[in-house]
């Protein structure tokens, strides 16, 4: 065998062979360890159900506003798994929307998350390793000759340091490395865009119908990960101009190979980019829609590739929408054109900056020692490399939308390919210097080997928390959040670490503040939901939080969530942000530990929000130990019965209605600093009418409705006062009041709840006032008033002991006229 023959070789394989083996063991253990971050559900469902059969639920109409190439790759080892369902029954299904469909997908029908995200994720980590082995051969091939090869260095040293360098840098680079785990597109169009540059590199400097065939084909991959790939188009086609000229004026290339290299070039690499690209969407042929921001005028026209033209024709409308963002304690919906820039400074590991410093120092000197022997493959070399990065770059820069380093990803294999071609012949130089210059070359392989092993420690000990990778410049992952958030540092994927961290402490309920799509309920956590986003954990009528005062417990913050970047506020979490969390988890999600003050009490919020009170007014509490509860006083009265301390708050637009007056009669007003509410100290309130009780039961909830009702009929109104009492942990419910007639039929009726149902706590008394207007003319007869209590998310009735699921309240009698 010819490796056993060439100890070298042997050798080199064998330590790439180690590297990758690494590198997948570091990449696939700490991708289970992670939650699905933004997006990935969404490009997961519409993957799979851009694979499956039309009888098996499939569709092609989801659209998530990229290519669907990539997230059909990452559902394929789901494509024929029997233990994976799509919503199909869901309405949602129907629509072109990803949102609802993924949230079903994802969290609500049963499938196994970490089963769906590893294998969905695991076709990333493969995209990876090709993506290794492509930049390290690609560099070993341009260090072979050329600008790149020293003079005093061996070309197969110079080959072998290159390759190695390069597969060091590229393997154990944290960016990289954060997104080779995630079924999303941003590492798609990294290794797609490398191995798209690498082909027309072999394009331009040995044409050929194999190397035009190769450079389409990596093209068209590359259109069909993201539709920013067309930003690297006219960089390209500057790199083939500038080739097809300097072949032209070669004198030594013969007319007839010029015409054939114009056809490889100009038809057989285009049309294979297209090809390519259109069997990716299945051959897809239709109709333009009407209503296109861009070109409308082609609406209607039939062409191939529809679905994909009017997803990127669509692309600009998508641009308009707002992407709130933060730099450096700033905050903007229009983007900085310094962002990208500081982002690269501030998450580029700095032993990656030394050496792509010192790889441009090189390459600089070597270009004014070469100047009048630099000949046209040389140029093409760095135009191959520099173009298309410095390019994309620089669009970057224009762009509103900054939200990680992930939109630059794709600069890096330029960048590293570029490092290791340059290096690794000035390394090979240097192991053949002359005695005079033999201590200058081991400082100089000394240093550049210290920098590559540096990068490789720090992959190490990052591990396995990639996505939150800061250099020292940024006070490294722990101060990395002050400077950038978003999928810089927290993109949602540490909330599965956070029941685990509970069980560990004894923590047995936390306030939470999420900023992510996973559901904490998947992961069994307990949580009270403070403002997170997207906002799904806290109803914006029962804000929990007291800004200048938080309530006692644990507190766990998103570090995005900790700026407020997606808040009104940007300082709501001020509080926690002027102190040093009391733990992390995975660097993204913040731990807090507030010890009570003061007595608990009870502070009753009638059509008013904690954050609404005056900090002199909240203070009057004496006590940060609060627990709320929130009503609409014109309709509803909630008062505890755990006999503490109870203060209301009355806002003077939510004026109480009369009937409270003689359940709150002898509450003592307190003066306060505002004229927009009132403020009351209040007794523990007297049942009244508390002769009978009946239970409403909804698994292991528990309503008691307590009997009699009041009832108030006059003409053609009827007011009633219903009296209820929580039995246990708040759920959400609507109470429902019937009027029917004698056949059963509704004639009048009332639905819903005058207070929150997350402040109904165990033991609270609901007084609920119901005003139902008759129709103007009810028919002679006997009419029922039946009341009862639904799930308002199922819409699923609670049931009474005898399996009912109404009780009747009273009747009324309209006579013959």
């Amino acid at each position: 065998m010819p490796f056993i023959n060439n100890p070298h070789r042997l050798s080199r394989l064998l330590l790439s062979a180690l590297i990758f083996l690494v590198v997948f063991f570091l990449a696939v253990t700490s991708l289970v360890q992670k939650s699905p971050t933004f997006d990935e559900q969404g490009f997961i469902v519409r993957g799979l159900a851009y694979l499956r059969p039309p009888e098996e639920g499939g569709t092609r109409a989801i659209h998530v506003g990229h290519p669907p190439g990539l997230n059909a790759y990452n559902a394929l080892l789901l494509t024929g798994d029997e233990t994976v369902n799509l919503p199909v029954d869901d309405p949602s299904w129907q629509g072109t929307s990803f949102h609802r469909p993924a949230e079903l997908f994802m969290w609500e029908i049963g499938n196994d998350v970490a089963h769906i995200m590893f294998l969905a994720r695991l076709q990333t980590v493969w995209l990876g390793l090709l993506l290794i082995a492509l930049l390290a051969r690609w560099a070993a091939e341009m260090a072979s000759g050329g600008i790149w090869l020293r003079q005093n260095a061996s070309q197969r040293l110079s080959r072998n340091i290159a390759g190695v360098l390069t597969l060091l840098i590229v393997a154990f680079d944290p960016n990289l490395m954060a997104h080779m785990r995630l079924a999303t597109t941003d590492f798609g169009l990294t290794a797609t865009a490398a191995l798209a540059a690498y082909g027309l590199w072999r394009l331009v400097r040995r044409p050929s119908y194999g190397s035009a065939a190769l450079a389409g084909v990596g093209l068209g991959l590359a259109l069909n990960t993201k539709f920013t790939a067309v930003l690297f188009l006219p960089f390209f086609g500057v790199v083939i101009l500038l080739g097809l000229v300097f072949q032209w004026r070669s004198k030594s290339f013969p007319p007839e190979n010029f015409r054939k290299v114009l056809l490889q070039t100009l038809l057989i690499y285009p049309l294979t980019a297209v090809i390519v690209l259109w069997a990716g969407t299945g051959f897809d042929v239709g109709a333009l829609p009407e209503g296109l921001p861009f070109l409308p005028q082609l609406a209607g026209w039939h062409v191939p590739l529809a679905g994909y033209l009017e997803q990127l024709l669509d692309i600009g409308g998508r641009l308009e929408v707002e992407t709130p963002a933060f730099l450096l304690g700033q905050y903007r919906t229009t983007g900085w054109w310094t962002y990208f820039p500081v982002t690269f400074m501030l998450k580029t590991p700095l032993p990656t900056l030394a050496l792509i410093g010192l790889a441009l120092t090189v390459m600089a000197i070597t270009l004014w020692r070469k100047r009048r022997e630099v000949n046209p493959s040389d140029i093409l070399d760095l135009l191959v490399l520099f173009l298309p990065a410095a390019g994309f770059f620089a669009i970057a820069l224009t762009t509103e939308i900054n939200l990680g380093y992930r939109h630059i990803l794709p600069v890096l294999p330029f960048l590293f390919v570029f490092t290791g071609a340059s290096l690794g012949p000035f390394v090979a130089e240097n192991f053949g210097a002359s005695t005079v210059n033999k201590r200058a070359g081991k400082v100089i392989r000394w240093t550049i080997g210290g920098l590559v092993g540096a990068v490789v420690a720090i992959s190490l000990w990052i591990y396995p928390h990639y996505l939150a990778y800061f250099n020292v410049l940024a006070g490294g992952p722990n101060g990395g959040w002050r400077a950038l958030v978003d999928s810089n540092i927290d993109w949602g994927q540490d909330l599965q670490a956070l029941e685990p961290w509970m069980e560990a402490q004894g923590v047995e309920r936390v306030w939470l503040s999420y900023f992510g799509e996973a559901r904490p309920e998947y992961y069994g956590i307990r949580y009270d939901g403070l403002d997170s986003f997207p906002p799904r954990l806290m109803d914006p009528a029962a804000r929990p939080f007291f800004p200048d005062n938080p309530a006692p417990g644990w507190y766990a913050i998103s570090a995005t969530n900790l700026q407020g970047v997606h808040f009104d506020n940007h300082d709501e979490f001020d509080y926690f942000r002027q102190r040093e969390p009391d733990g992390k988890l995975g660097y993204s999600i913040f731990l807090y530990e507030v010890s009570p003050r003061g007595e608990p009490v009870n502070l009753l919020l009638n059509g008013m929000q904690p954050d609404e009170i005056a900090p002199a007014d909240y203070e009057k509490l004496g006590t940060n130990d609060v627990t709320i509860r929130w009503f609409d006083g014109r309709q509803a009265l909630l008062l505890p019965q755990n006999g503490q301390a109870s203060w209301l708050v009355s806002s003077a637009d939510s004026p109480l209605a009369e009937q409270w007056s003689e359940i709150l009669d002898g509450a003592e007003e307190i003066a306060g600093s505002a004229d927009a509410y009132s403020i009351y100290a209040i007794t523990e309130s007297r049942l009244a009418n508390q002769d009978d009780a009946v239970t409403f039961s909804s698994g292991e909830a528990g309503i008691d409705l307590l009997l009699p009702a009041a009832i108030n009929r006059g003409g053609p109104h009827l007011e009633l006062v219903t009296t209820w009492q929580q039995l246990g942990e708040p759920v959400p419910i609507n109470i429902f009041i019937h009027v029917v007639d004698e056949s059963g039929t509704i004639v009048a009726q009332w639905d819903g709840l005058g207070a929150a149902w997350q402040g109904w706590r165990n033991r609270d008394v609901l007084h609920q006032l119901h005003e139902i207007d008759l129709p103007a003319e009810l028919l002679p007869g006997s009419y029922r008033i039946v009341a009862g209590l639904y799930d308002p998310q199922t819409l699923i009735r609670w049931q009474l002991p005898d399996s009912q699921d109404a009780i009747e309240l009273g009747q009324f009698v309209v006579p013959e006229s």
